[in-house]
Order: C-alpha cells, then structure tokens, then sequence
C-alpha cells in the first residue's frame, strides 16, 4: 500500500481537498512543511503543493498542481466516479465551485477592499442560483448518489476557509439552504474535522 507526503504549509488553502481524500480514504500520509522560499527551487515547476507517494515497490511518484493531485487521489480512492459520464458531470460542478474559489482567494490575499469582497458575493451568488437546484434535487443531500463526492469536497473547502477568514457572510442556511447543509454535513465528519484540528 502507498503512503503519502504532502508538501505545503501548515495552513489548509490548496491542500485541504488533497489532505481530506487521504483522510476520508484511510491512507497513511504525513504533512511536510517545507523551508519557504529557500526550498522553492526543490520542487516541481517551483510551486506548492506537491504529493510525494511511496509505493509499494520503493519507487515515488511526484505530482504537482492542486487540482490535478487532488482529482489524482479522487479517482484512486473512488471519490470520483469510474463511469466517464457522471466522472464528467462531477468535475464540471467542482470547476463551477473553483470559480468562486479563485474570487475569495483575489479577495484575501491580494486586494481585499470593498470591491473584491462584492465580486466574491456576486460570484457565489451566481454559484447558489445553478446548484440549489441541484443538491435540492439529490435526496440524500450529496452532489451525486448516497455519499461523499468531489464536487462536495470542493464546495467544503471553499466554505471553510471563507469562514475562517471572515471574508463574506452570505454563505448561510437563508442564502444557499442546500449548500450550507451539506457543508456542515461534511464539517462533522470525524476524518474531516481531525484534519482541520491538526493544522
């Protein structure tokens, strides 16, 4: 069996969907913290994160880019489909819940104002006016079938971390009913919420 070591800092930010799958999954893996920026030229094309896997024949295989690592292990551990249609579908909702990612990220680390915090509303609003239905639609309160998926992960990682940084309150039950059930459904998963005690 692999064992796994994720390169990032001890902060959840584009690591956190990596960390989760491995938790969710059962796999052994550790956080690496690295020395930033004197390890920066260590790493592949220069950037953070990276997934180091151990395999069992003693051979690593090193990938870099969150969302290609993340989708990586989603496959590996089933928490993507194996039917290429519904596979798909789930990376196409997870992509529409990036968008909304990439505002916050514009918003709290970089220009935080008044501005960049109305885009980062505007863009989840748009977000809740295509996958309200959705979820609404889906009886067991997930993205697809009875149990955990990407696209859920992905909207979690996006929820917490707005939370955390206090950077917009409209995600909530009034706003977005389905959405904020289903996050908070995933909040209190032991595996997810030992990852987010552990950092």
């Amino acid at each position: 069996m692999s064992s796994y070591k994720v390169v990032y800092f001890p902060v959840p930010g584009r690591a956190q969907i990596i960390r989760e799958i491995l938790n969710l999954a059962g796999a052994k893996w550790e956080n690496s913290v690295p020395n930033w920026p004197a390890d920066k030229d260590a790493q592949p094309f220069n950037r953070l994160p990276v997934l180091i896997e151990a395999k069992p024949d003693g051979t690593e295989f090193v990938l870099t880019e969150s969302s290609v690592i993340s989708r990586y292990l989603a496959s590996k551990y089933g928490v993507l489909s194996s039917d290429s249609y519904e596979r798909a579908r789930q990376e196409q909702l997870a992509d529409q819940i990036a968008d909304s990612y990439e505002a916050y990220v514009i918003h709290n680390y970089k220009l935080k104002n008044d501005e960049s915090k109305a885009e980062l509303e505007k863009t989840l609003r748009f977000l809740f006016s295509k996958h309200e239905s959705i979820l609404a639609a889906n009886p067991s309160g997930f993205y697809h079938g009875e149990s955990i998926s990407y696209p859920d992960l992905v909207l979690y990682s996006l929820y917490s971390q707005i939370l955390a940084n206090n950077s917009t309150d409209i995600f909530n039950a009034t706003e977005a009913p389905h959405m904020f059930k289903l996050v908070n459904k995933i909040h209190n998963m032991s595996a997810i919420n030992s990852i987010n005690h552990g950092l």
